[in-house]
């Protein structure tokens, strides 16, 4: 089984630049599904989440000021927070749809990682899944890759570790660390 798109992204023509903004479309290209499913889980609408991600790049070619390229990511994400925040601002409500964070059931959720595997029947209620997702999406992108790829499309250890070029040891350290964001990512989360 091979990874479903961990250095997939968006392809970006450089021709026409140089220096900080080829690294800053490095990363934008590197985390561009994070930041697409951040959209999503925030929209429940794919085309929306296209039509932000196009404002997102757009506004970070035209803003990047002197960012140190170690926080591009972050910068990224506030952006999308940003976007997210003004598109609920100008449409006055949410759709009955798109999810809202629920921090009692996100921490009670945490506290059934921290203790082991939360319980299929709290997994299969669709309000769970939501938190869930809304957690996710607030990880880093190499983070949330990895849970994604690993829980969601079945890969190993090993196939991960065929894909990002690190051992399968590291990648259950990497692995690890994630699922202590996740859970960390859960006990605060607030929409």
């Amino acid at each position: 089984m091979g990874c479903t798109g961990l250095a997939a992204g968006i392809t970006i023509d450089t021709r026409t630049v140089t220096g900080d903004a080829i690294a800053m479309e490095d990363v934008f290209g590197r985390c561009s599904r994070a930041l697409y499913r951040y959209f999503v889980a925030r929209t429940g609408d794919a085309h929306l989440a296209d039509d932000l991600m196009q404002q997102l790049w757009l506004q970070a070619r035209k803003s990047r000021a002197d960012i140190p390229e170690s926080q591009y990511e972050f910068w990224l994400r506030g952006i999308a927070k940003n976007l997210i925040r003004s598109h609920w601002r100008r449409r006055a409500r949410r759709p009955a749809n798109v999810p809202l964070a629920n921090p009692e059931l996100a921490k009670a959720l945490a506290d059934q990682m921290i203790q082991g595997e939360a319980p299929a029947e709290m997994l299969e209620q669709q309000e769970t899944r939501d938190q869930l997702l809304l957690a996710i999406t607030e990880l880093d992108s190499e983070e949330q890759q990895l849970i994604v790829e690993h829980y969601f499309h079945g890969c190993s250890h090993a196939d991960l570790a065929e894909c990002t070029g690190l051992s399968p040891r590291a990648v259950e350290g990497r692995l690890y660390r994630a699922r202590q964001a996740l859970r960390e990512k859960l006990k605060h989360l607030v929409e």
